[in-house]
């Protein structure tokens, strides 16, 4: 028996529903602390009993005792499981599974309002600070210090981005380009999401935030394409961020762009850059390639040469 302390906007109204006993989603994923559901809407529902929330998530901790949540989910649930309301309150993963809705709040994303043209150039000014920490939280596998089957991408994808820069393109060519050179990263690389995927996710985060306030044309990858060049799960992710749906730790990423606030921007991407084993320093350095891109766009600055000259050829 579970508490569900928080779900996320995006299933909230399934999962508080009084549509009982029809199943709605099944387990594809197990991890120690972590289920990863399949719905019947063909989105992905996270199980988890961490503690960052997010719109996909369900985060639970053990109704008893808080020791009893230590012993994860192998060996109790099974490839498959449906999840379905058990009835009001409650819900059902499998037989053996039991999440108490009462205590649950709903998470929804808060974004602020896009920077002002005045916050945003502050980061020039630091750029060079935000590169020097990227490089220092890489780690062996991330496009930043890559293996052998990304070597280069990075360099290739940055210096792409950076040659459309200088091409007099309206908004709308300017974005289907870089459209063309991300799609090029998508499904590359090492990890249970690969490092090109976690690179697009948060390089589309941030350029379609910032783009909506900016007057830039945001980028579409088209979901149809993306599912066929790499795993679901992992083009999911890449959908939901391409539209800022976003966990806790990068909402506040975003919002110190937004506030202009360089230091709160680095100590996330210092927090982000331990999830996973690659994931979070190659999404970091996706958003930081955005947050360059557009400004240099804006500005007729050129920061993205910083990231290609750290990125390895």
């Amino acid at each position: 028996m579970f508490d569900c302390n928080w779900a996320g906007y995006l299933h909230a109204a399934r999962i508080f529903s009084n549509d009982k006993k029809t199943p709605f989603g099944k387990v594809i994923n197990i991890f120690d602390y972590t289920l990863n559901i399949k719905t019947d809407t063909n989105e992905l529902l996270v199980v988890t009993m961490g503690k960052i929330r997010s719109p996909i998530n369900m985060n639970i901790s053990s109704s008893y005792n808080e020791g009893d949540d230590t012993r994860g989910f192998k060996g109790i649930i099974d490839y498959g499981c449906q999840i379905k309301k058990e009835n009001v309150d409650e819900i059902l993963i499998g037989r053996q599974i039991f999440l108490r809705l009462k205590k649950s709040k709903v998470f929804k994303n808060d974004l602020r309002k896009g920077p002002s043209l005045t916050r945003l150039i502050r980061f020039e000014n630091v750029s060079d600070k935000i590169s020097d920490t990227l490089k220092k939280q890489s780690k062996r596998g991330c496009l930043l210090e890559p293996d052998i089957t990304t070597k280069g991408l990075l360099f290739k994808t940055l210096r792409e981005i950076e040659k459309y820069m200088k091409i007099d393109q309206d908004e709308k060519k300017f974005t289907k380009l870089i459209t063309c050179s991300l799609l090029q990263l998508c499904g590359r690389g090492p990890g249970f999401t690969p490092a090109g995927d976690d690179f697009i996710s948060g390089y589309c985060a941030l350029f379609n935030y910032l783009s909506e306030s900016l007057g830039f044309t945001k980028i579409n990858l088209s979901y149809k394409k993306i599912v066929h060049l790499t795993t679901w799960i992992s083009s999911k992710i890449m959908n939901y961020y391409e539209r800022y749906i976003v966990d806790e730790q990068i909402q506040t990423m975003i919002n110190s762009v937004a506030d202009g606030n360089f230091e709160k921007y680095v100590s996330s991407l210092v927090q982000i850059s331990h999830r996973g084993h690659t994931s979070g320093i190659d999404i970091a350095t996706g958003m930081t390639a955005a947050l360059y891109t557009i400004i240099d766009r804006r500005f007729g600055t050129n920061l993205l040469n910083e990231l290609l000259a750290i990125s390895y050829r």
